[in-house]
């Protein structure tokens, strides 16, 4: 594969593990690959991975926003992307393209021809072999279509529950009207369908009966789609989001380290040059 391997964490619908996935995968990837660089984007105008790492433009307006904004973003994404605190727990390797928030937000009715080309143009030329983008939790759009002209895979982050199910059905459909178009333009498929990835799905090997319908139900609606392992919920990803830190470092009772495997599991074996 030429160029960097490109990851999208997708789902239309909000707070079923989406930026938890992008993150999490960023992070254990990094942590794998120490002198490599990598590269974590948010298109999602609330922002939900920027206030989590806490990134932070190197000057105001050089966030996600204004390479969505310009057509000359050749190497932006790498010049924008601001190192983390390690002292929070993040790997010095990886870097965050911030995002935009309301200047992002208003992107989304941008009109401009090609406009949906901006994101992958700015990662010509990068470094970085690997490169995940946080999705926002919405249908279409421009800054989605974005992310799907830049993305080489896309993973559906989903929790075993409704909103699970509902959010992979709406990013499946939104996925499959634009391989259709690409494939009418005689484009190649892409992005790849790496499959689902389960978080938050159990607490202390507690299944509920809700949980175990919903897993049922992801087998019948997307066979051979679930990714395992599937990841446990511990209150340290919470806790450790509110306060900026990467859970990982927190092992013992807290249980961070166990999350970080699982998505470390899933990084290595799953994901990467799926």
């Amino acid at each position: 594969m030429t160029g960097p391997q490109v990851v999208g964490s997708y789902s239309e619908t909000g707070g079923v593990t989406k930026t938890a996935t992008a993150v999490s995968v960023a992070v254990a990837y990094a942590l794998e690959h120490p002198d490599e660089l990598v590269l974590l984007g948010d298109l999602d105008p609330r922002g939900a991975a920027t206030k989590w790492t806490g990134a932070t433009p190197s000057e105001p307006g050089l966030d996600m926003s204004a390479i969505l904004g310009q057509d000359d973003v050749k190497g932006w994404a790498e010049e924008l992307a601001v190192p983390l605190d390690p002292a929070r727990g993040w790997p010095e390797n990886v870097r965050v393209i911030p995002s935009g928030f309301r200047a992002q937000a208003t992107q989304e009715s941008l009109r401009e021809d090609h406009a949906e080309m901006r994101l992958k143009r700015s990662l010509s030329g990068t470094r970085a072999p690997f490169v995940v983008f946080d999705f926002p939790n919405r249908q279409g759009g421009v800054i989605t279509q974005n992310g799907l002209t830049a993305c080489t895979h896309i993973i559906y982050a989903a929790k075993p529950d409704e909103d699970g199910l509902d959010g992979v059905d709406g990013a499946k459909e939104t996925v499959r009207k634009f391989h259709a178009y690409r494939e009418e333009v005689g484009l190649p498929k892409t992005p790849h369908e790496v499959g689902i990835v389960l978080g938050a799905a159990y607490q202390g090997a507690v299944w509920t009966r809700d949980a175990l319908r919903a897993v049922n139900e992801f087998e019948r609606t997307s066979p051979g789609m679930l990714l395992t392992p599937y990841v446990e919920t511990r209150v340290i990803v919470k806790e450790s989001r509110a306060a900026g830190e990467w859970y990982g470092k927190y092992g013992g009772s807290a249980g961070g380290d166990k999350v970080a495997q699982a998505y470390r599991d899933l990084t290595m074996n799953r994901i990467v040059t799926a």
